[in-house]
This record gives structure tokens, sequence and C-alpha cells, in this order.
């Protein structure tokens, strides 16, 4: 009796081995200000559900407590094991828990709560220990979709945080602005005298203050290579300036986030979409789910650009006069334009030119 031995059939036994021996264990954190709600799920179990402060010594503490669980589990069934973390984008009440992940280098993954609520289906009840399962099943669920968060350098971080203050600076000062018209209407003219004296200083503090924050983010542009050169290149295209260009660094981590120019357009809600089933076909309609800091930015732009005299102005007059389009359909395309034309300049590395056809636009 001879026996063949068959090389590809020990490999697959070796893979098919490694598969099953993998223990993977999920954990689904509910975060708010003061605290954060963890499930951790292994198969269709919940191993472990906490509520442990948002601080980093109760964190820290809380995730070593979670791997020496994970570690004895993983020694008795004599096999390995992966721990991924899975949170709701929360703005900064999330940095912590990031930061001692990175320093326990764990996996994690950041989703945006819409997505996690729109994959639930119909659910009833709500609460934090609740969200926090939901969580967890959303990452098991959707393990092949998801990317892993990587945290930005430092240089990054500090120029999102900047122009976040300077966004707050801005919006205060259009409050004040805004109120200008409503007092001269309704308002006698010696309380408006008052009001503009004391609103006066309290303007130029603010104009004082966003021309500081303006001048230390473009040190910090200067100051990384790589930023200064995309920042640069995206002023190139027509309607990007400064300050949308460094939206777009911030909010793209320097034009890695997205891997083509329909993904970001998409993002800042100016990419349309079409509706149809059976026989009804719809128009086609931009999302209301978008980026609206980007999107107001890029409409700014837009109305700046088609005022100028570059491709773009002439695009949108083709559109309206010659087109018949919409104005505010021929606006969107010319905000779509802008997307791809900054996104394939930044990827080509090359600044905008009115005669050029990028191979990355698409």
């Amino acid at each position: 009796m001879s026996f063949t031995f068959n090389l590809n059939y020990f490999y697959y036994f070796l893979i098919l081995k490694t598969i099953i021996i993998m223990l993977k264990f999920t954990i689904g954190a509910d975060i708010s200000k003061d605290k954060i709600n963890f499930a951790l799920r292994f198969l269709n179990d919940y191993l472990l559900e906490k509520e442990v402060e948002n601080t980093t010594s109760a964190l820290n503490k809380f995730i070593k407590e979670v791997q020496s669980l994970i570690k004895t589990i993983a020694k008795e069934k004599k096999s390995e094991f992966t721990l991924e973390f899975i949170m709701e984008h929360t703005g900064i009440y999330g940095n912590l828990l990031i930061e001692c992940l990175a320093g326990h280098k764990l996996t994690m993954y950041v989703i945006a709560g819409l997505e996690i609520k729109n994959s639930t289906g119909i659910s009833r009840g709500k609460n934090d220990k609740i969200d926090a399962k939901r969580i967890a099943d959303y990452g098991v669920r959707f393990a092949d979709k998801m990317k892993p968060y990587t945290l930005c350098d430092q240089t990054l971080s500090e120029l999102k945080g900047l122009n976040t203050l300077r966004t707050q600076m801005v919006r205060i000062k259009a409050q004040l602005t805004q109120a200008n018209d409503d007092i001269k209407k309704f308002q006698s003219k010696e309380l408006q005298k008052k009001s503009n004296k004391l609103k006066k200083p309290i303007m130029n503090e603010l104009d004082e203050a966003i021309e500081k924050i303006e001048a230390q983010m473009l040190e910090l542009i200067k100051s990384d290579e790589s930023i200064y050169e995309n920042y640069k290149i995206a002023q190139s295209v027509p309607g990007v300036g400064k300050i949308v260009a460094v939206a777009f660094i911030c909010a793209t981590n320097n034009f890695t986030k997205f891997e083509s120019a329909k993904a970001l357009g998409s993002y800042c809600g100016v990419v349309p979409f079409g509706k149809e089933s059976g026989r009804f076909k719809g128009k086609d309609k931009v999302s209301p789910i978008a980026n609206k800091a980007l999107k107001t930015l890029l409409h700014l732009g837009a109305v700046a650009s088609i005022g100028g005299n570059n491709p773009f102005a002439v695009y949108y007059k083709r559109k309206v006069t010659e087109d018949k389009k919409n104005k505010m359909l021929a606006l969107n395309n010319v905000r779509n334009k802008i997307v791809k034309t900054m996104f394939a300049c930044i990827k080509n590395k090359t600044k905008y030119k009115a005669d050029y056809t990028f191979s990355f636009a698409a």
C-alpha cells in the first residue's frame, strides 16, 4: 500500500487549523463625557459588561483587566486571540480611550454613529448598555468592511484643534453681526448706540483672535513638508482659498482618508445619486448625509469661482445658458468639479493647470 503526500493539502490543513484556533474578541464602547460603557463579545455571548469612568487611569485599568481575562480564556483553549475595540465617533470625548488603546497597541475602529444606527434595523429600547452591545454587534457583522483607525501625527492633530477653535470664533462673530438688523428695526437709536459700543471691543478681540489662530495654523502647516505641499496645491484650484484648503486637510487627514474623488465628494454631499425602483426612475439627487461644514465652504468657493475668469466660470455659464440647467444644479456641478480637481491635483502632486487632464479625477 503506497501513500502519496500532497503538499497542497498540508497547506490547506495549516490554514484551516489557524482559522479554527484563532479566537476573536470584540468590545463595543458607548462613549459619553463622563463615562464609557463597554460590552465584550465572544462568539454569540457577552463575557463582560462594565461602566468605566472616562479618565486615563480608569481606562488603562479596564484594558489590562480585559487583556487578563482574554489571555486566561485563550490559555484554557490553547489558542491565539485577537482583540478589537469598536466605538462611535464622538469628537473629543473619545480621545482618552483612543490614546489608551494606542498606548497598548490595540486595534480600534471609529465608526460614524449614523452608520451603526442604520445597520441595526428595527430596534426598541435604548440606553448606554444596549448601545455598547449594538456597537459590538456591528463590529462582528461588518468586520470585513471596517478599516482600523490610526492616530494623526501631532502636527495634524494640533491643526485640527486650531481649525475647530477658529470655526467657533467665526460663529460667535457671525451671531453678533447678524443681530444688527434686528437691533436697527426693533430698538431705539439710543439703545443701538449702547449696544454697538459694548460689542465693538468684543468684535475687535474676536478679529484679533482669529488672525492669531490663522497665523499659528500657517506656522504649523509650514512645519510639515507634506501638509504644506498639499496646502499650496489645493489653493491653486479655483474656488479654494486658505480656509477651504485647511478644512479639507483636516477632514481628510491630509488627503489620506479617501481613496477616490467620488468618495470625498459623497462625504461633502455634492455627488448626486440615482433613485430607481421597478418602473419608477427619479431624478439624481445629492444626499443630505454629508459634512455640512465642508459643503458650505465648497458652496462659497463655487460662488467665488463662477464670478471670476477661469474654466469653472465658463463651465457654469455653459451649463446654465446652453444646457439650460437649473442654476443650483449647475452650481453643485461646480462644487463637485472643485472636489474632483483638487483631489486629482493632490494625488498627482501637481498644481492646477486649466489645460491639463488628470488621471485621478474619477
